[in-house]
């Protein structure tokens, strides 16, 4: 049987190349948008994955520390967990802690968990640099994370009811607290003492600021890590306190540089407390000899009472000592706890040096 050979022109050839072409795009274009759709679909896993797991969520929370969004650091840390450190203090703590690192050398090892937060330990060049706190909130599918700080703890004695809030927090019962019967610097006296409640709170950086309503005090312990709260004296207790502040501060300070004697520094001590005996054995010997001694810019503040017979307050000064060629200013802040004795007398029973320079 002949074949027969059809020949097509040019014309209807370049129709069929054409065509052909035109199905080669349309296949190349609907596999691109299948490929685009997929990539756009495994994106949207990942980033998902990135928000809702919790590794993804310290990933992205060590980029936001290399990025230094400390503003959007911070609004995490407050919405989302119970933050009792300003965004001051956060931030320059947070700067100093990541200030060398690498933000892609960081690891993480699971530490555990209290029932409200994951704990992962935080690795930078195979040393421990410091803790992860991961949250889901309730009602959210997506982890919070925050660096948990050097958890300092702590304590407050209440008077009075007082109350006080830490950084816009309320503190409520919720926080560990027990009834006590003495302000803890008066705990060892045999003495009629206030009850308080005491609460013991942790998680600060550095020491607090207590926030109370208008006609209370909080008051720091600068021997302890410890606050006082409750009523600001009135008029009578605040002249009653700061004379014997004062001159309770000057016979101390005239004992220590030998312009005084233990004996003119005894009648403002309660005998037989740890700072009674410390006193009695101190040597003032390393002090240089003067001509004069001027007690200038005296200030007392930071008062309250602990019931009737306790109170405490601060004082600071500048003690300007001359001699024949020379002098100096020794510029001091005391914060001194005094209880009245069986005579009705306020007596020291502990003294804080709370800051001390020469200049």
């Amino acid at each position: 049987m002949d074949r027969t050979v059809i020949k097509k022109s040019y014309k209807e050839r370049a129709q069929v190349g054409q065509t052909f072409l035109s199905h080669l795009l349309a296949v190349c274009a609907a596999a691109i948008l299948v490929c685009a759709a997929a990539l756009a679909y495994l994106w949207f896993w990942l980033d998902r994955y990135e928000k809702h797991s919790v590794n993804g969520a310290m990933t992205n929370y060590m980029q936001l520390v290399a990025n230094k969004q400390w503003d959007e650091i911070y609004e995490m840390d407050v919405e989302n967990f119970v933050e009792l450190n300003s965004k001051e203090v956060i931030t320059s703590y947070l700067t100093y802690l990541y200030a060398d690192c690498n933000m892609n050398g960081m690891t993480f090892s699971y530490a555990g968990e209290d029932g409200y937060s994951a704990y992962y330990d935080v690795y930078y060049q195979q040393k421990k640099l410091c803790s992860l706190e991961a949250r889901k909130p309730e009602g959210s599918s997506v982890w919070k994370v925050r660096t948990v700080n050097q958890n300092h703890t702590y304590t407050f004695d209440v008077l009075d009811g007082t109350p006080f809030s830490i950084n816009g927090n309320e503190i409520t019962d919720f926080y560990i607290h027990e009834d006590r019967t003495a302000p803890l610097e008066f705990e060892e006296l045999s003495i009629e003492m206030p009850e308080t409640v005491r609460y013991t709170i942790g998680g600060f950086i550095y020491a607090p600021e207590p926030e109370v309503p208008a006609g209370y005090i909080a008051v720091r312990d600068y021997l302890s890590p410890h606050f006082y709260l409750g009523r600001i004296p009135d008029s009578i207790q605040k002249e009653e306190f700061s004379r014997n502040i004062e001159e309770t501060a000057i016979a101390y300070c005239r004992y220590i540089t030998k312009d005084g004697t233990f004996n003119a520094l005894n009648q403002h001590l309660y005998p037989y407390t740890e700072f009674y005996y410390n006193i009695l054995g101190f040597n003032p010997q390393w002090y240089s000899a003067h001509d004069s001694a001027v007690f200038t810019n005296v200030k007392v503040f930071d008062m309250l009472a602990l019931g009737d017979n306790a109170f405490v307050g601060t004082i600071s000064f500048d003690y300007i000592v001359s001699a024949e060629d020379a002098g100096r200013t020794e510029s001091s802040t005391y914060q001194l706890f005094f209880v009245k004795n069986s005579y009705g007398n306020w007596r020291l029973v502990n003294l804080a040096i709370v800051d001390s320079s020469t200049s």
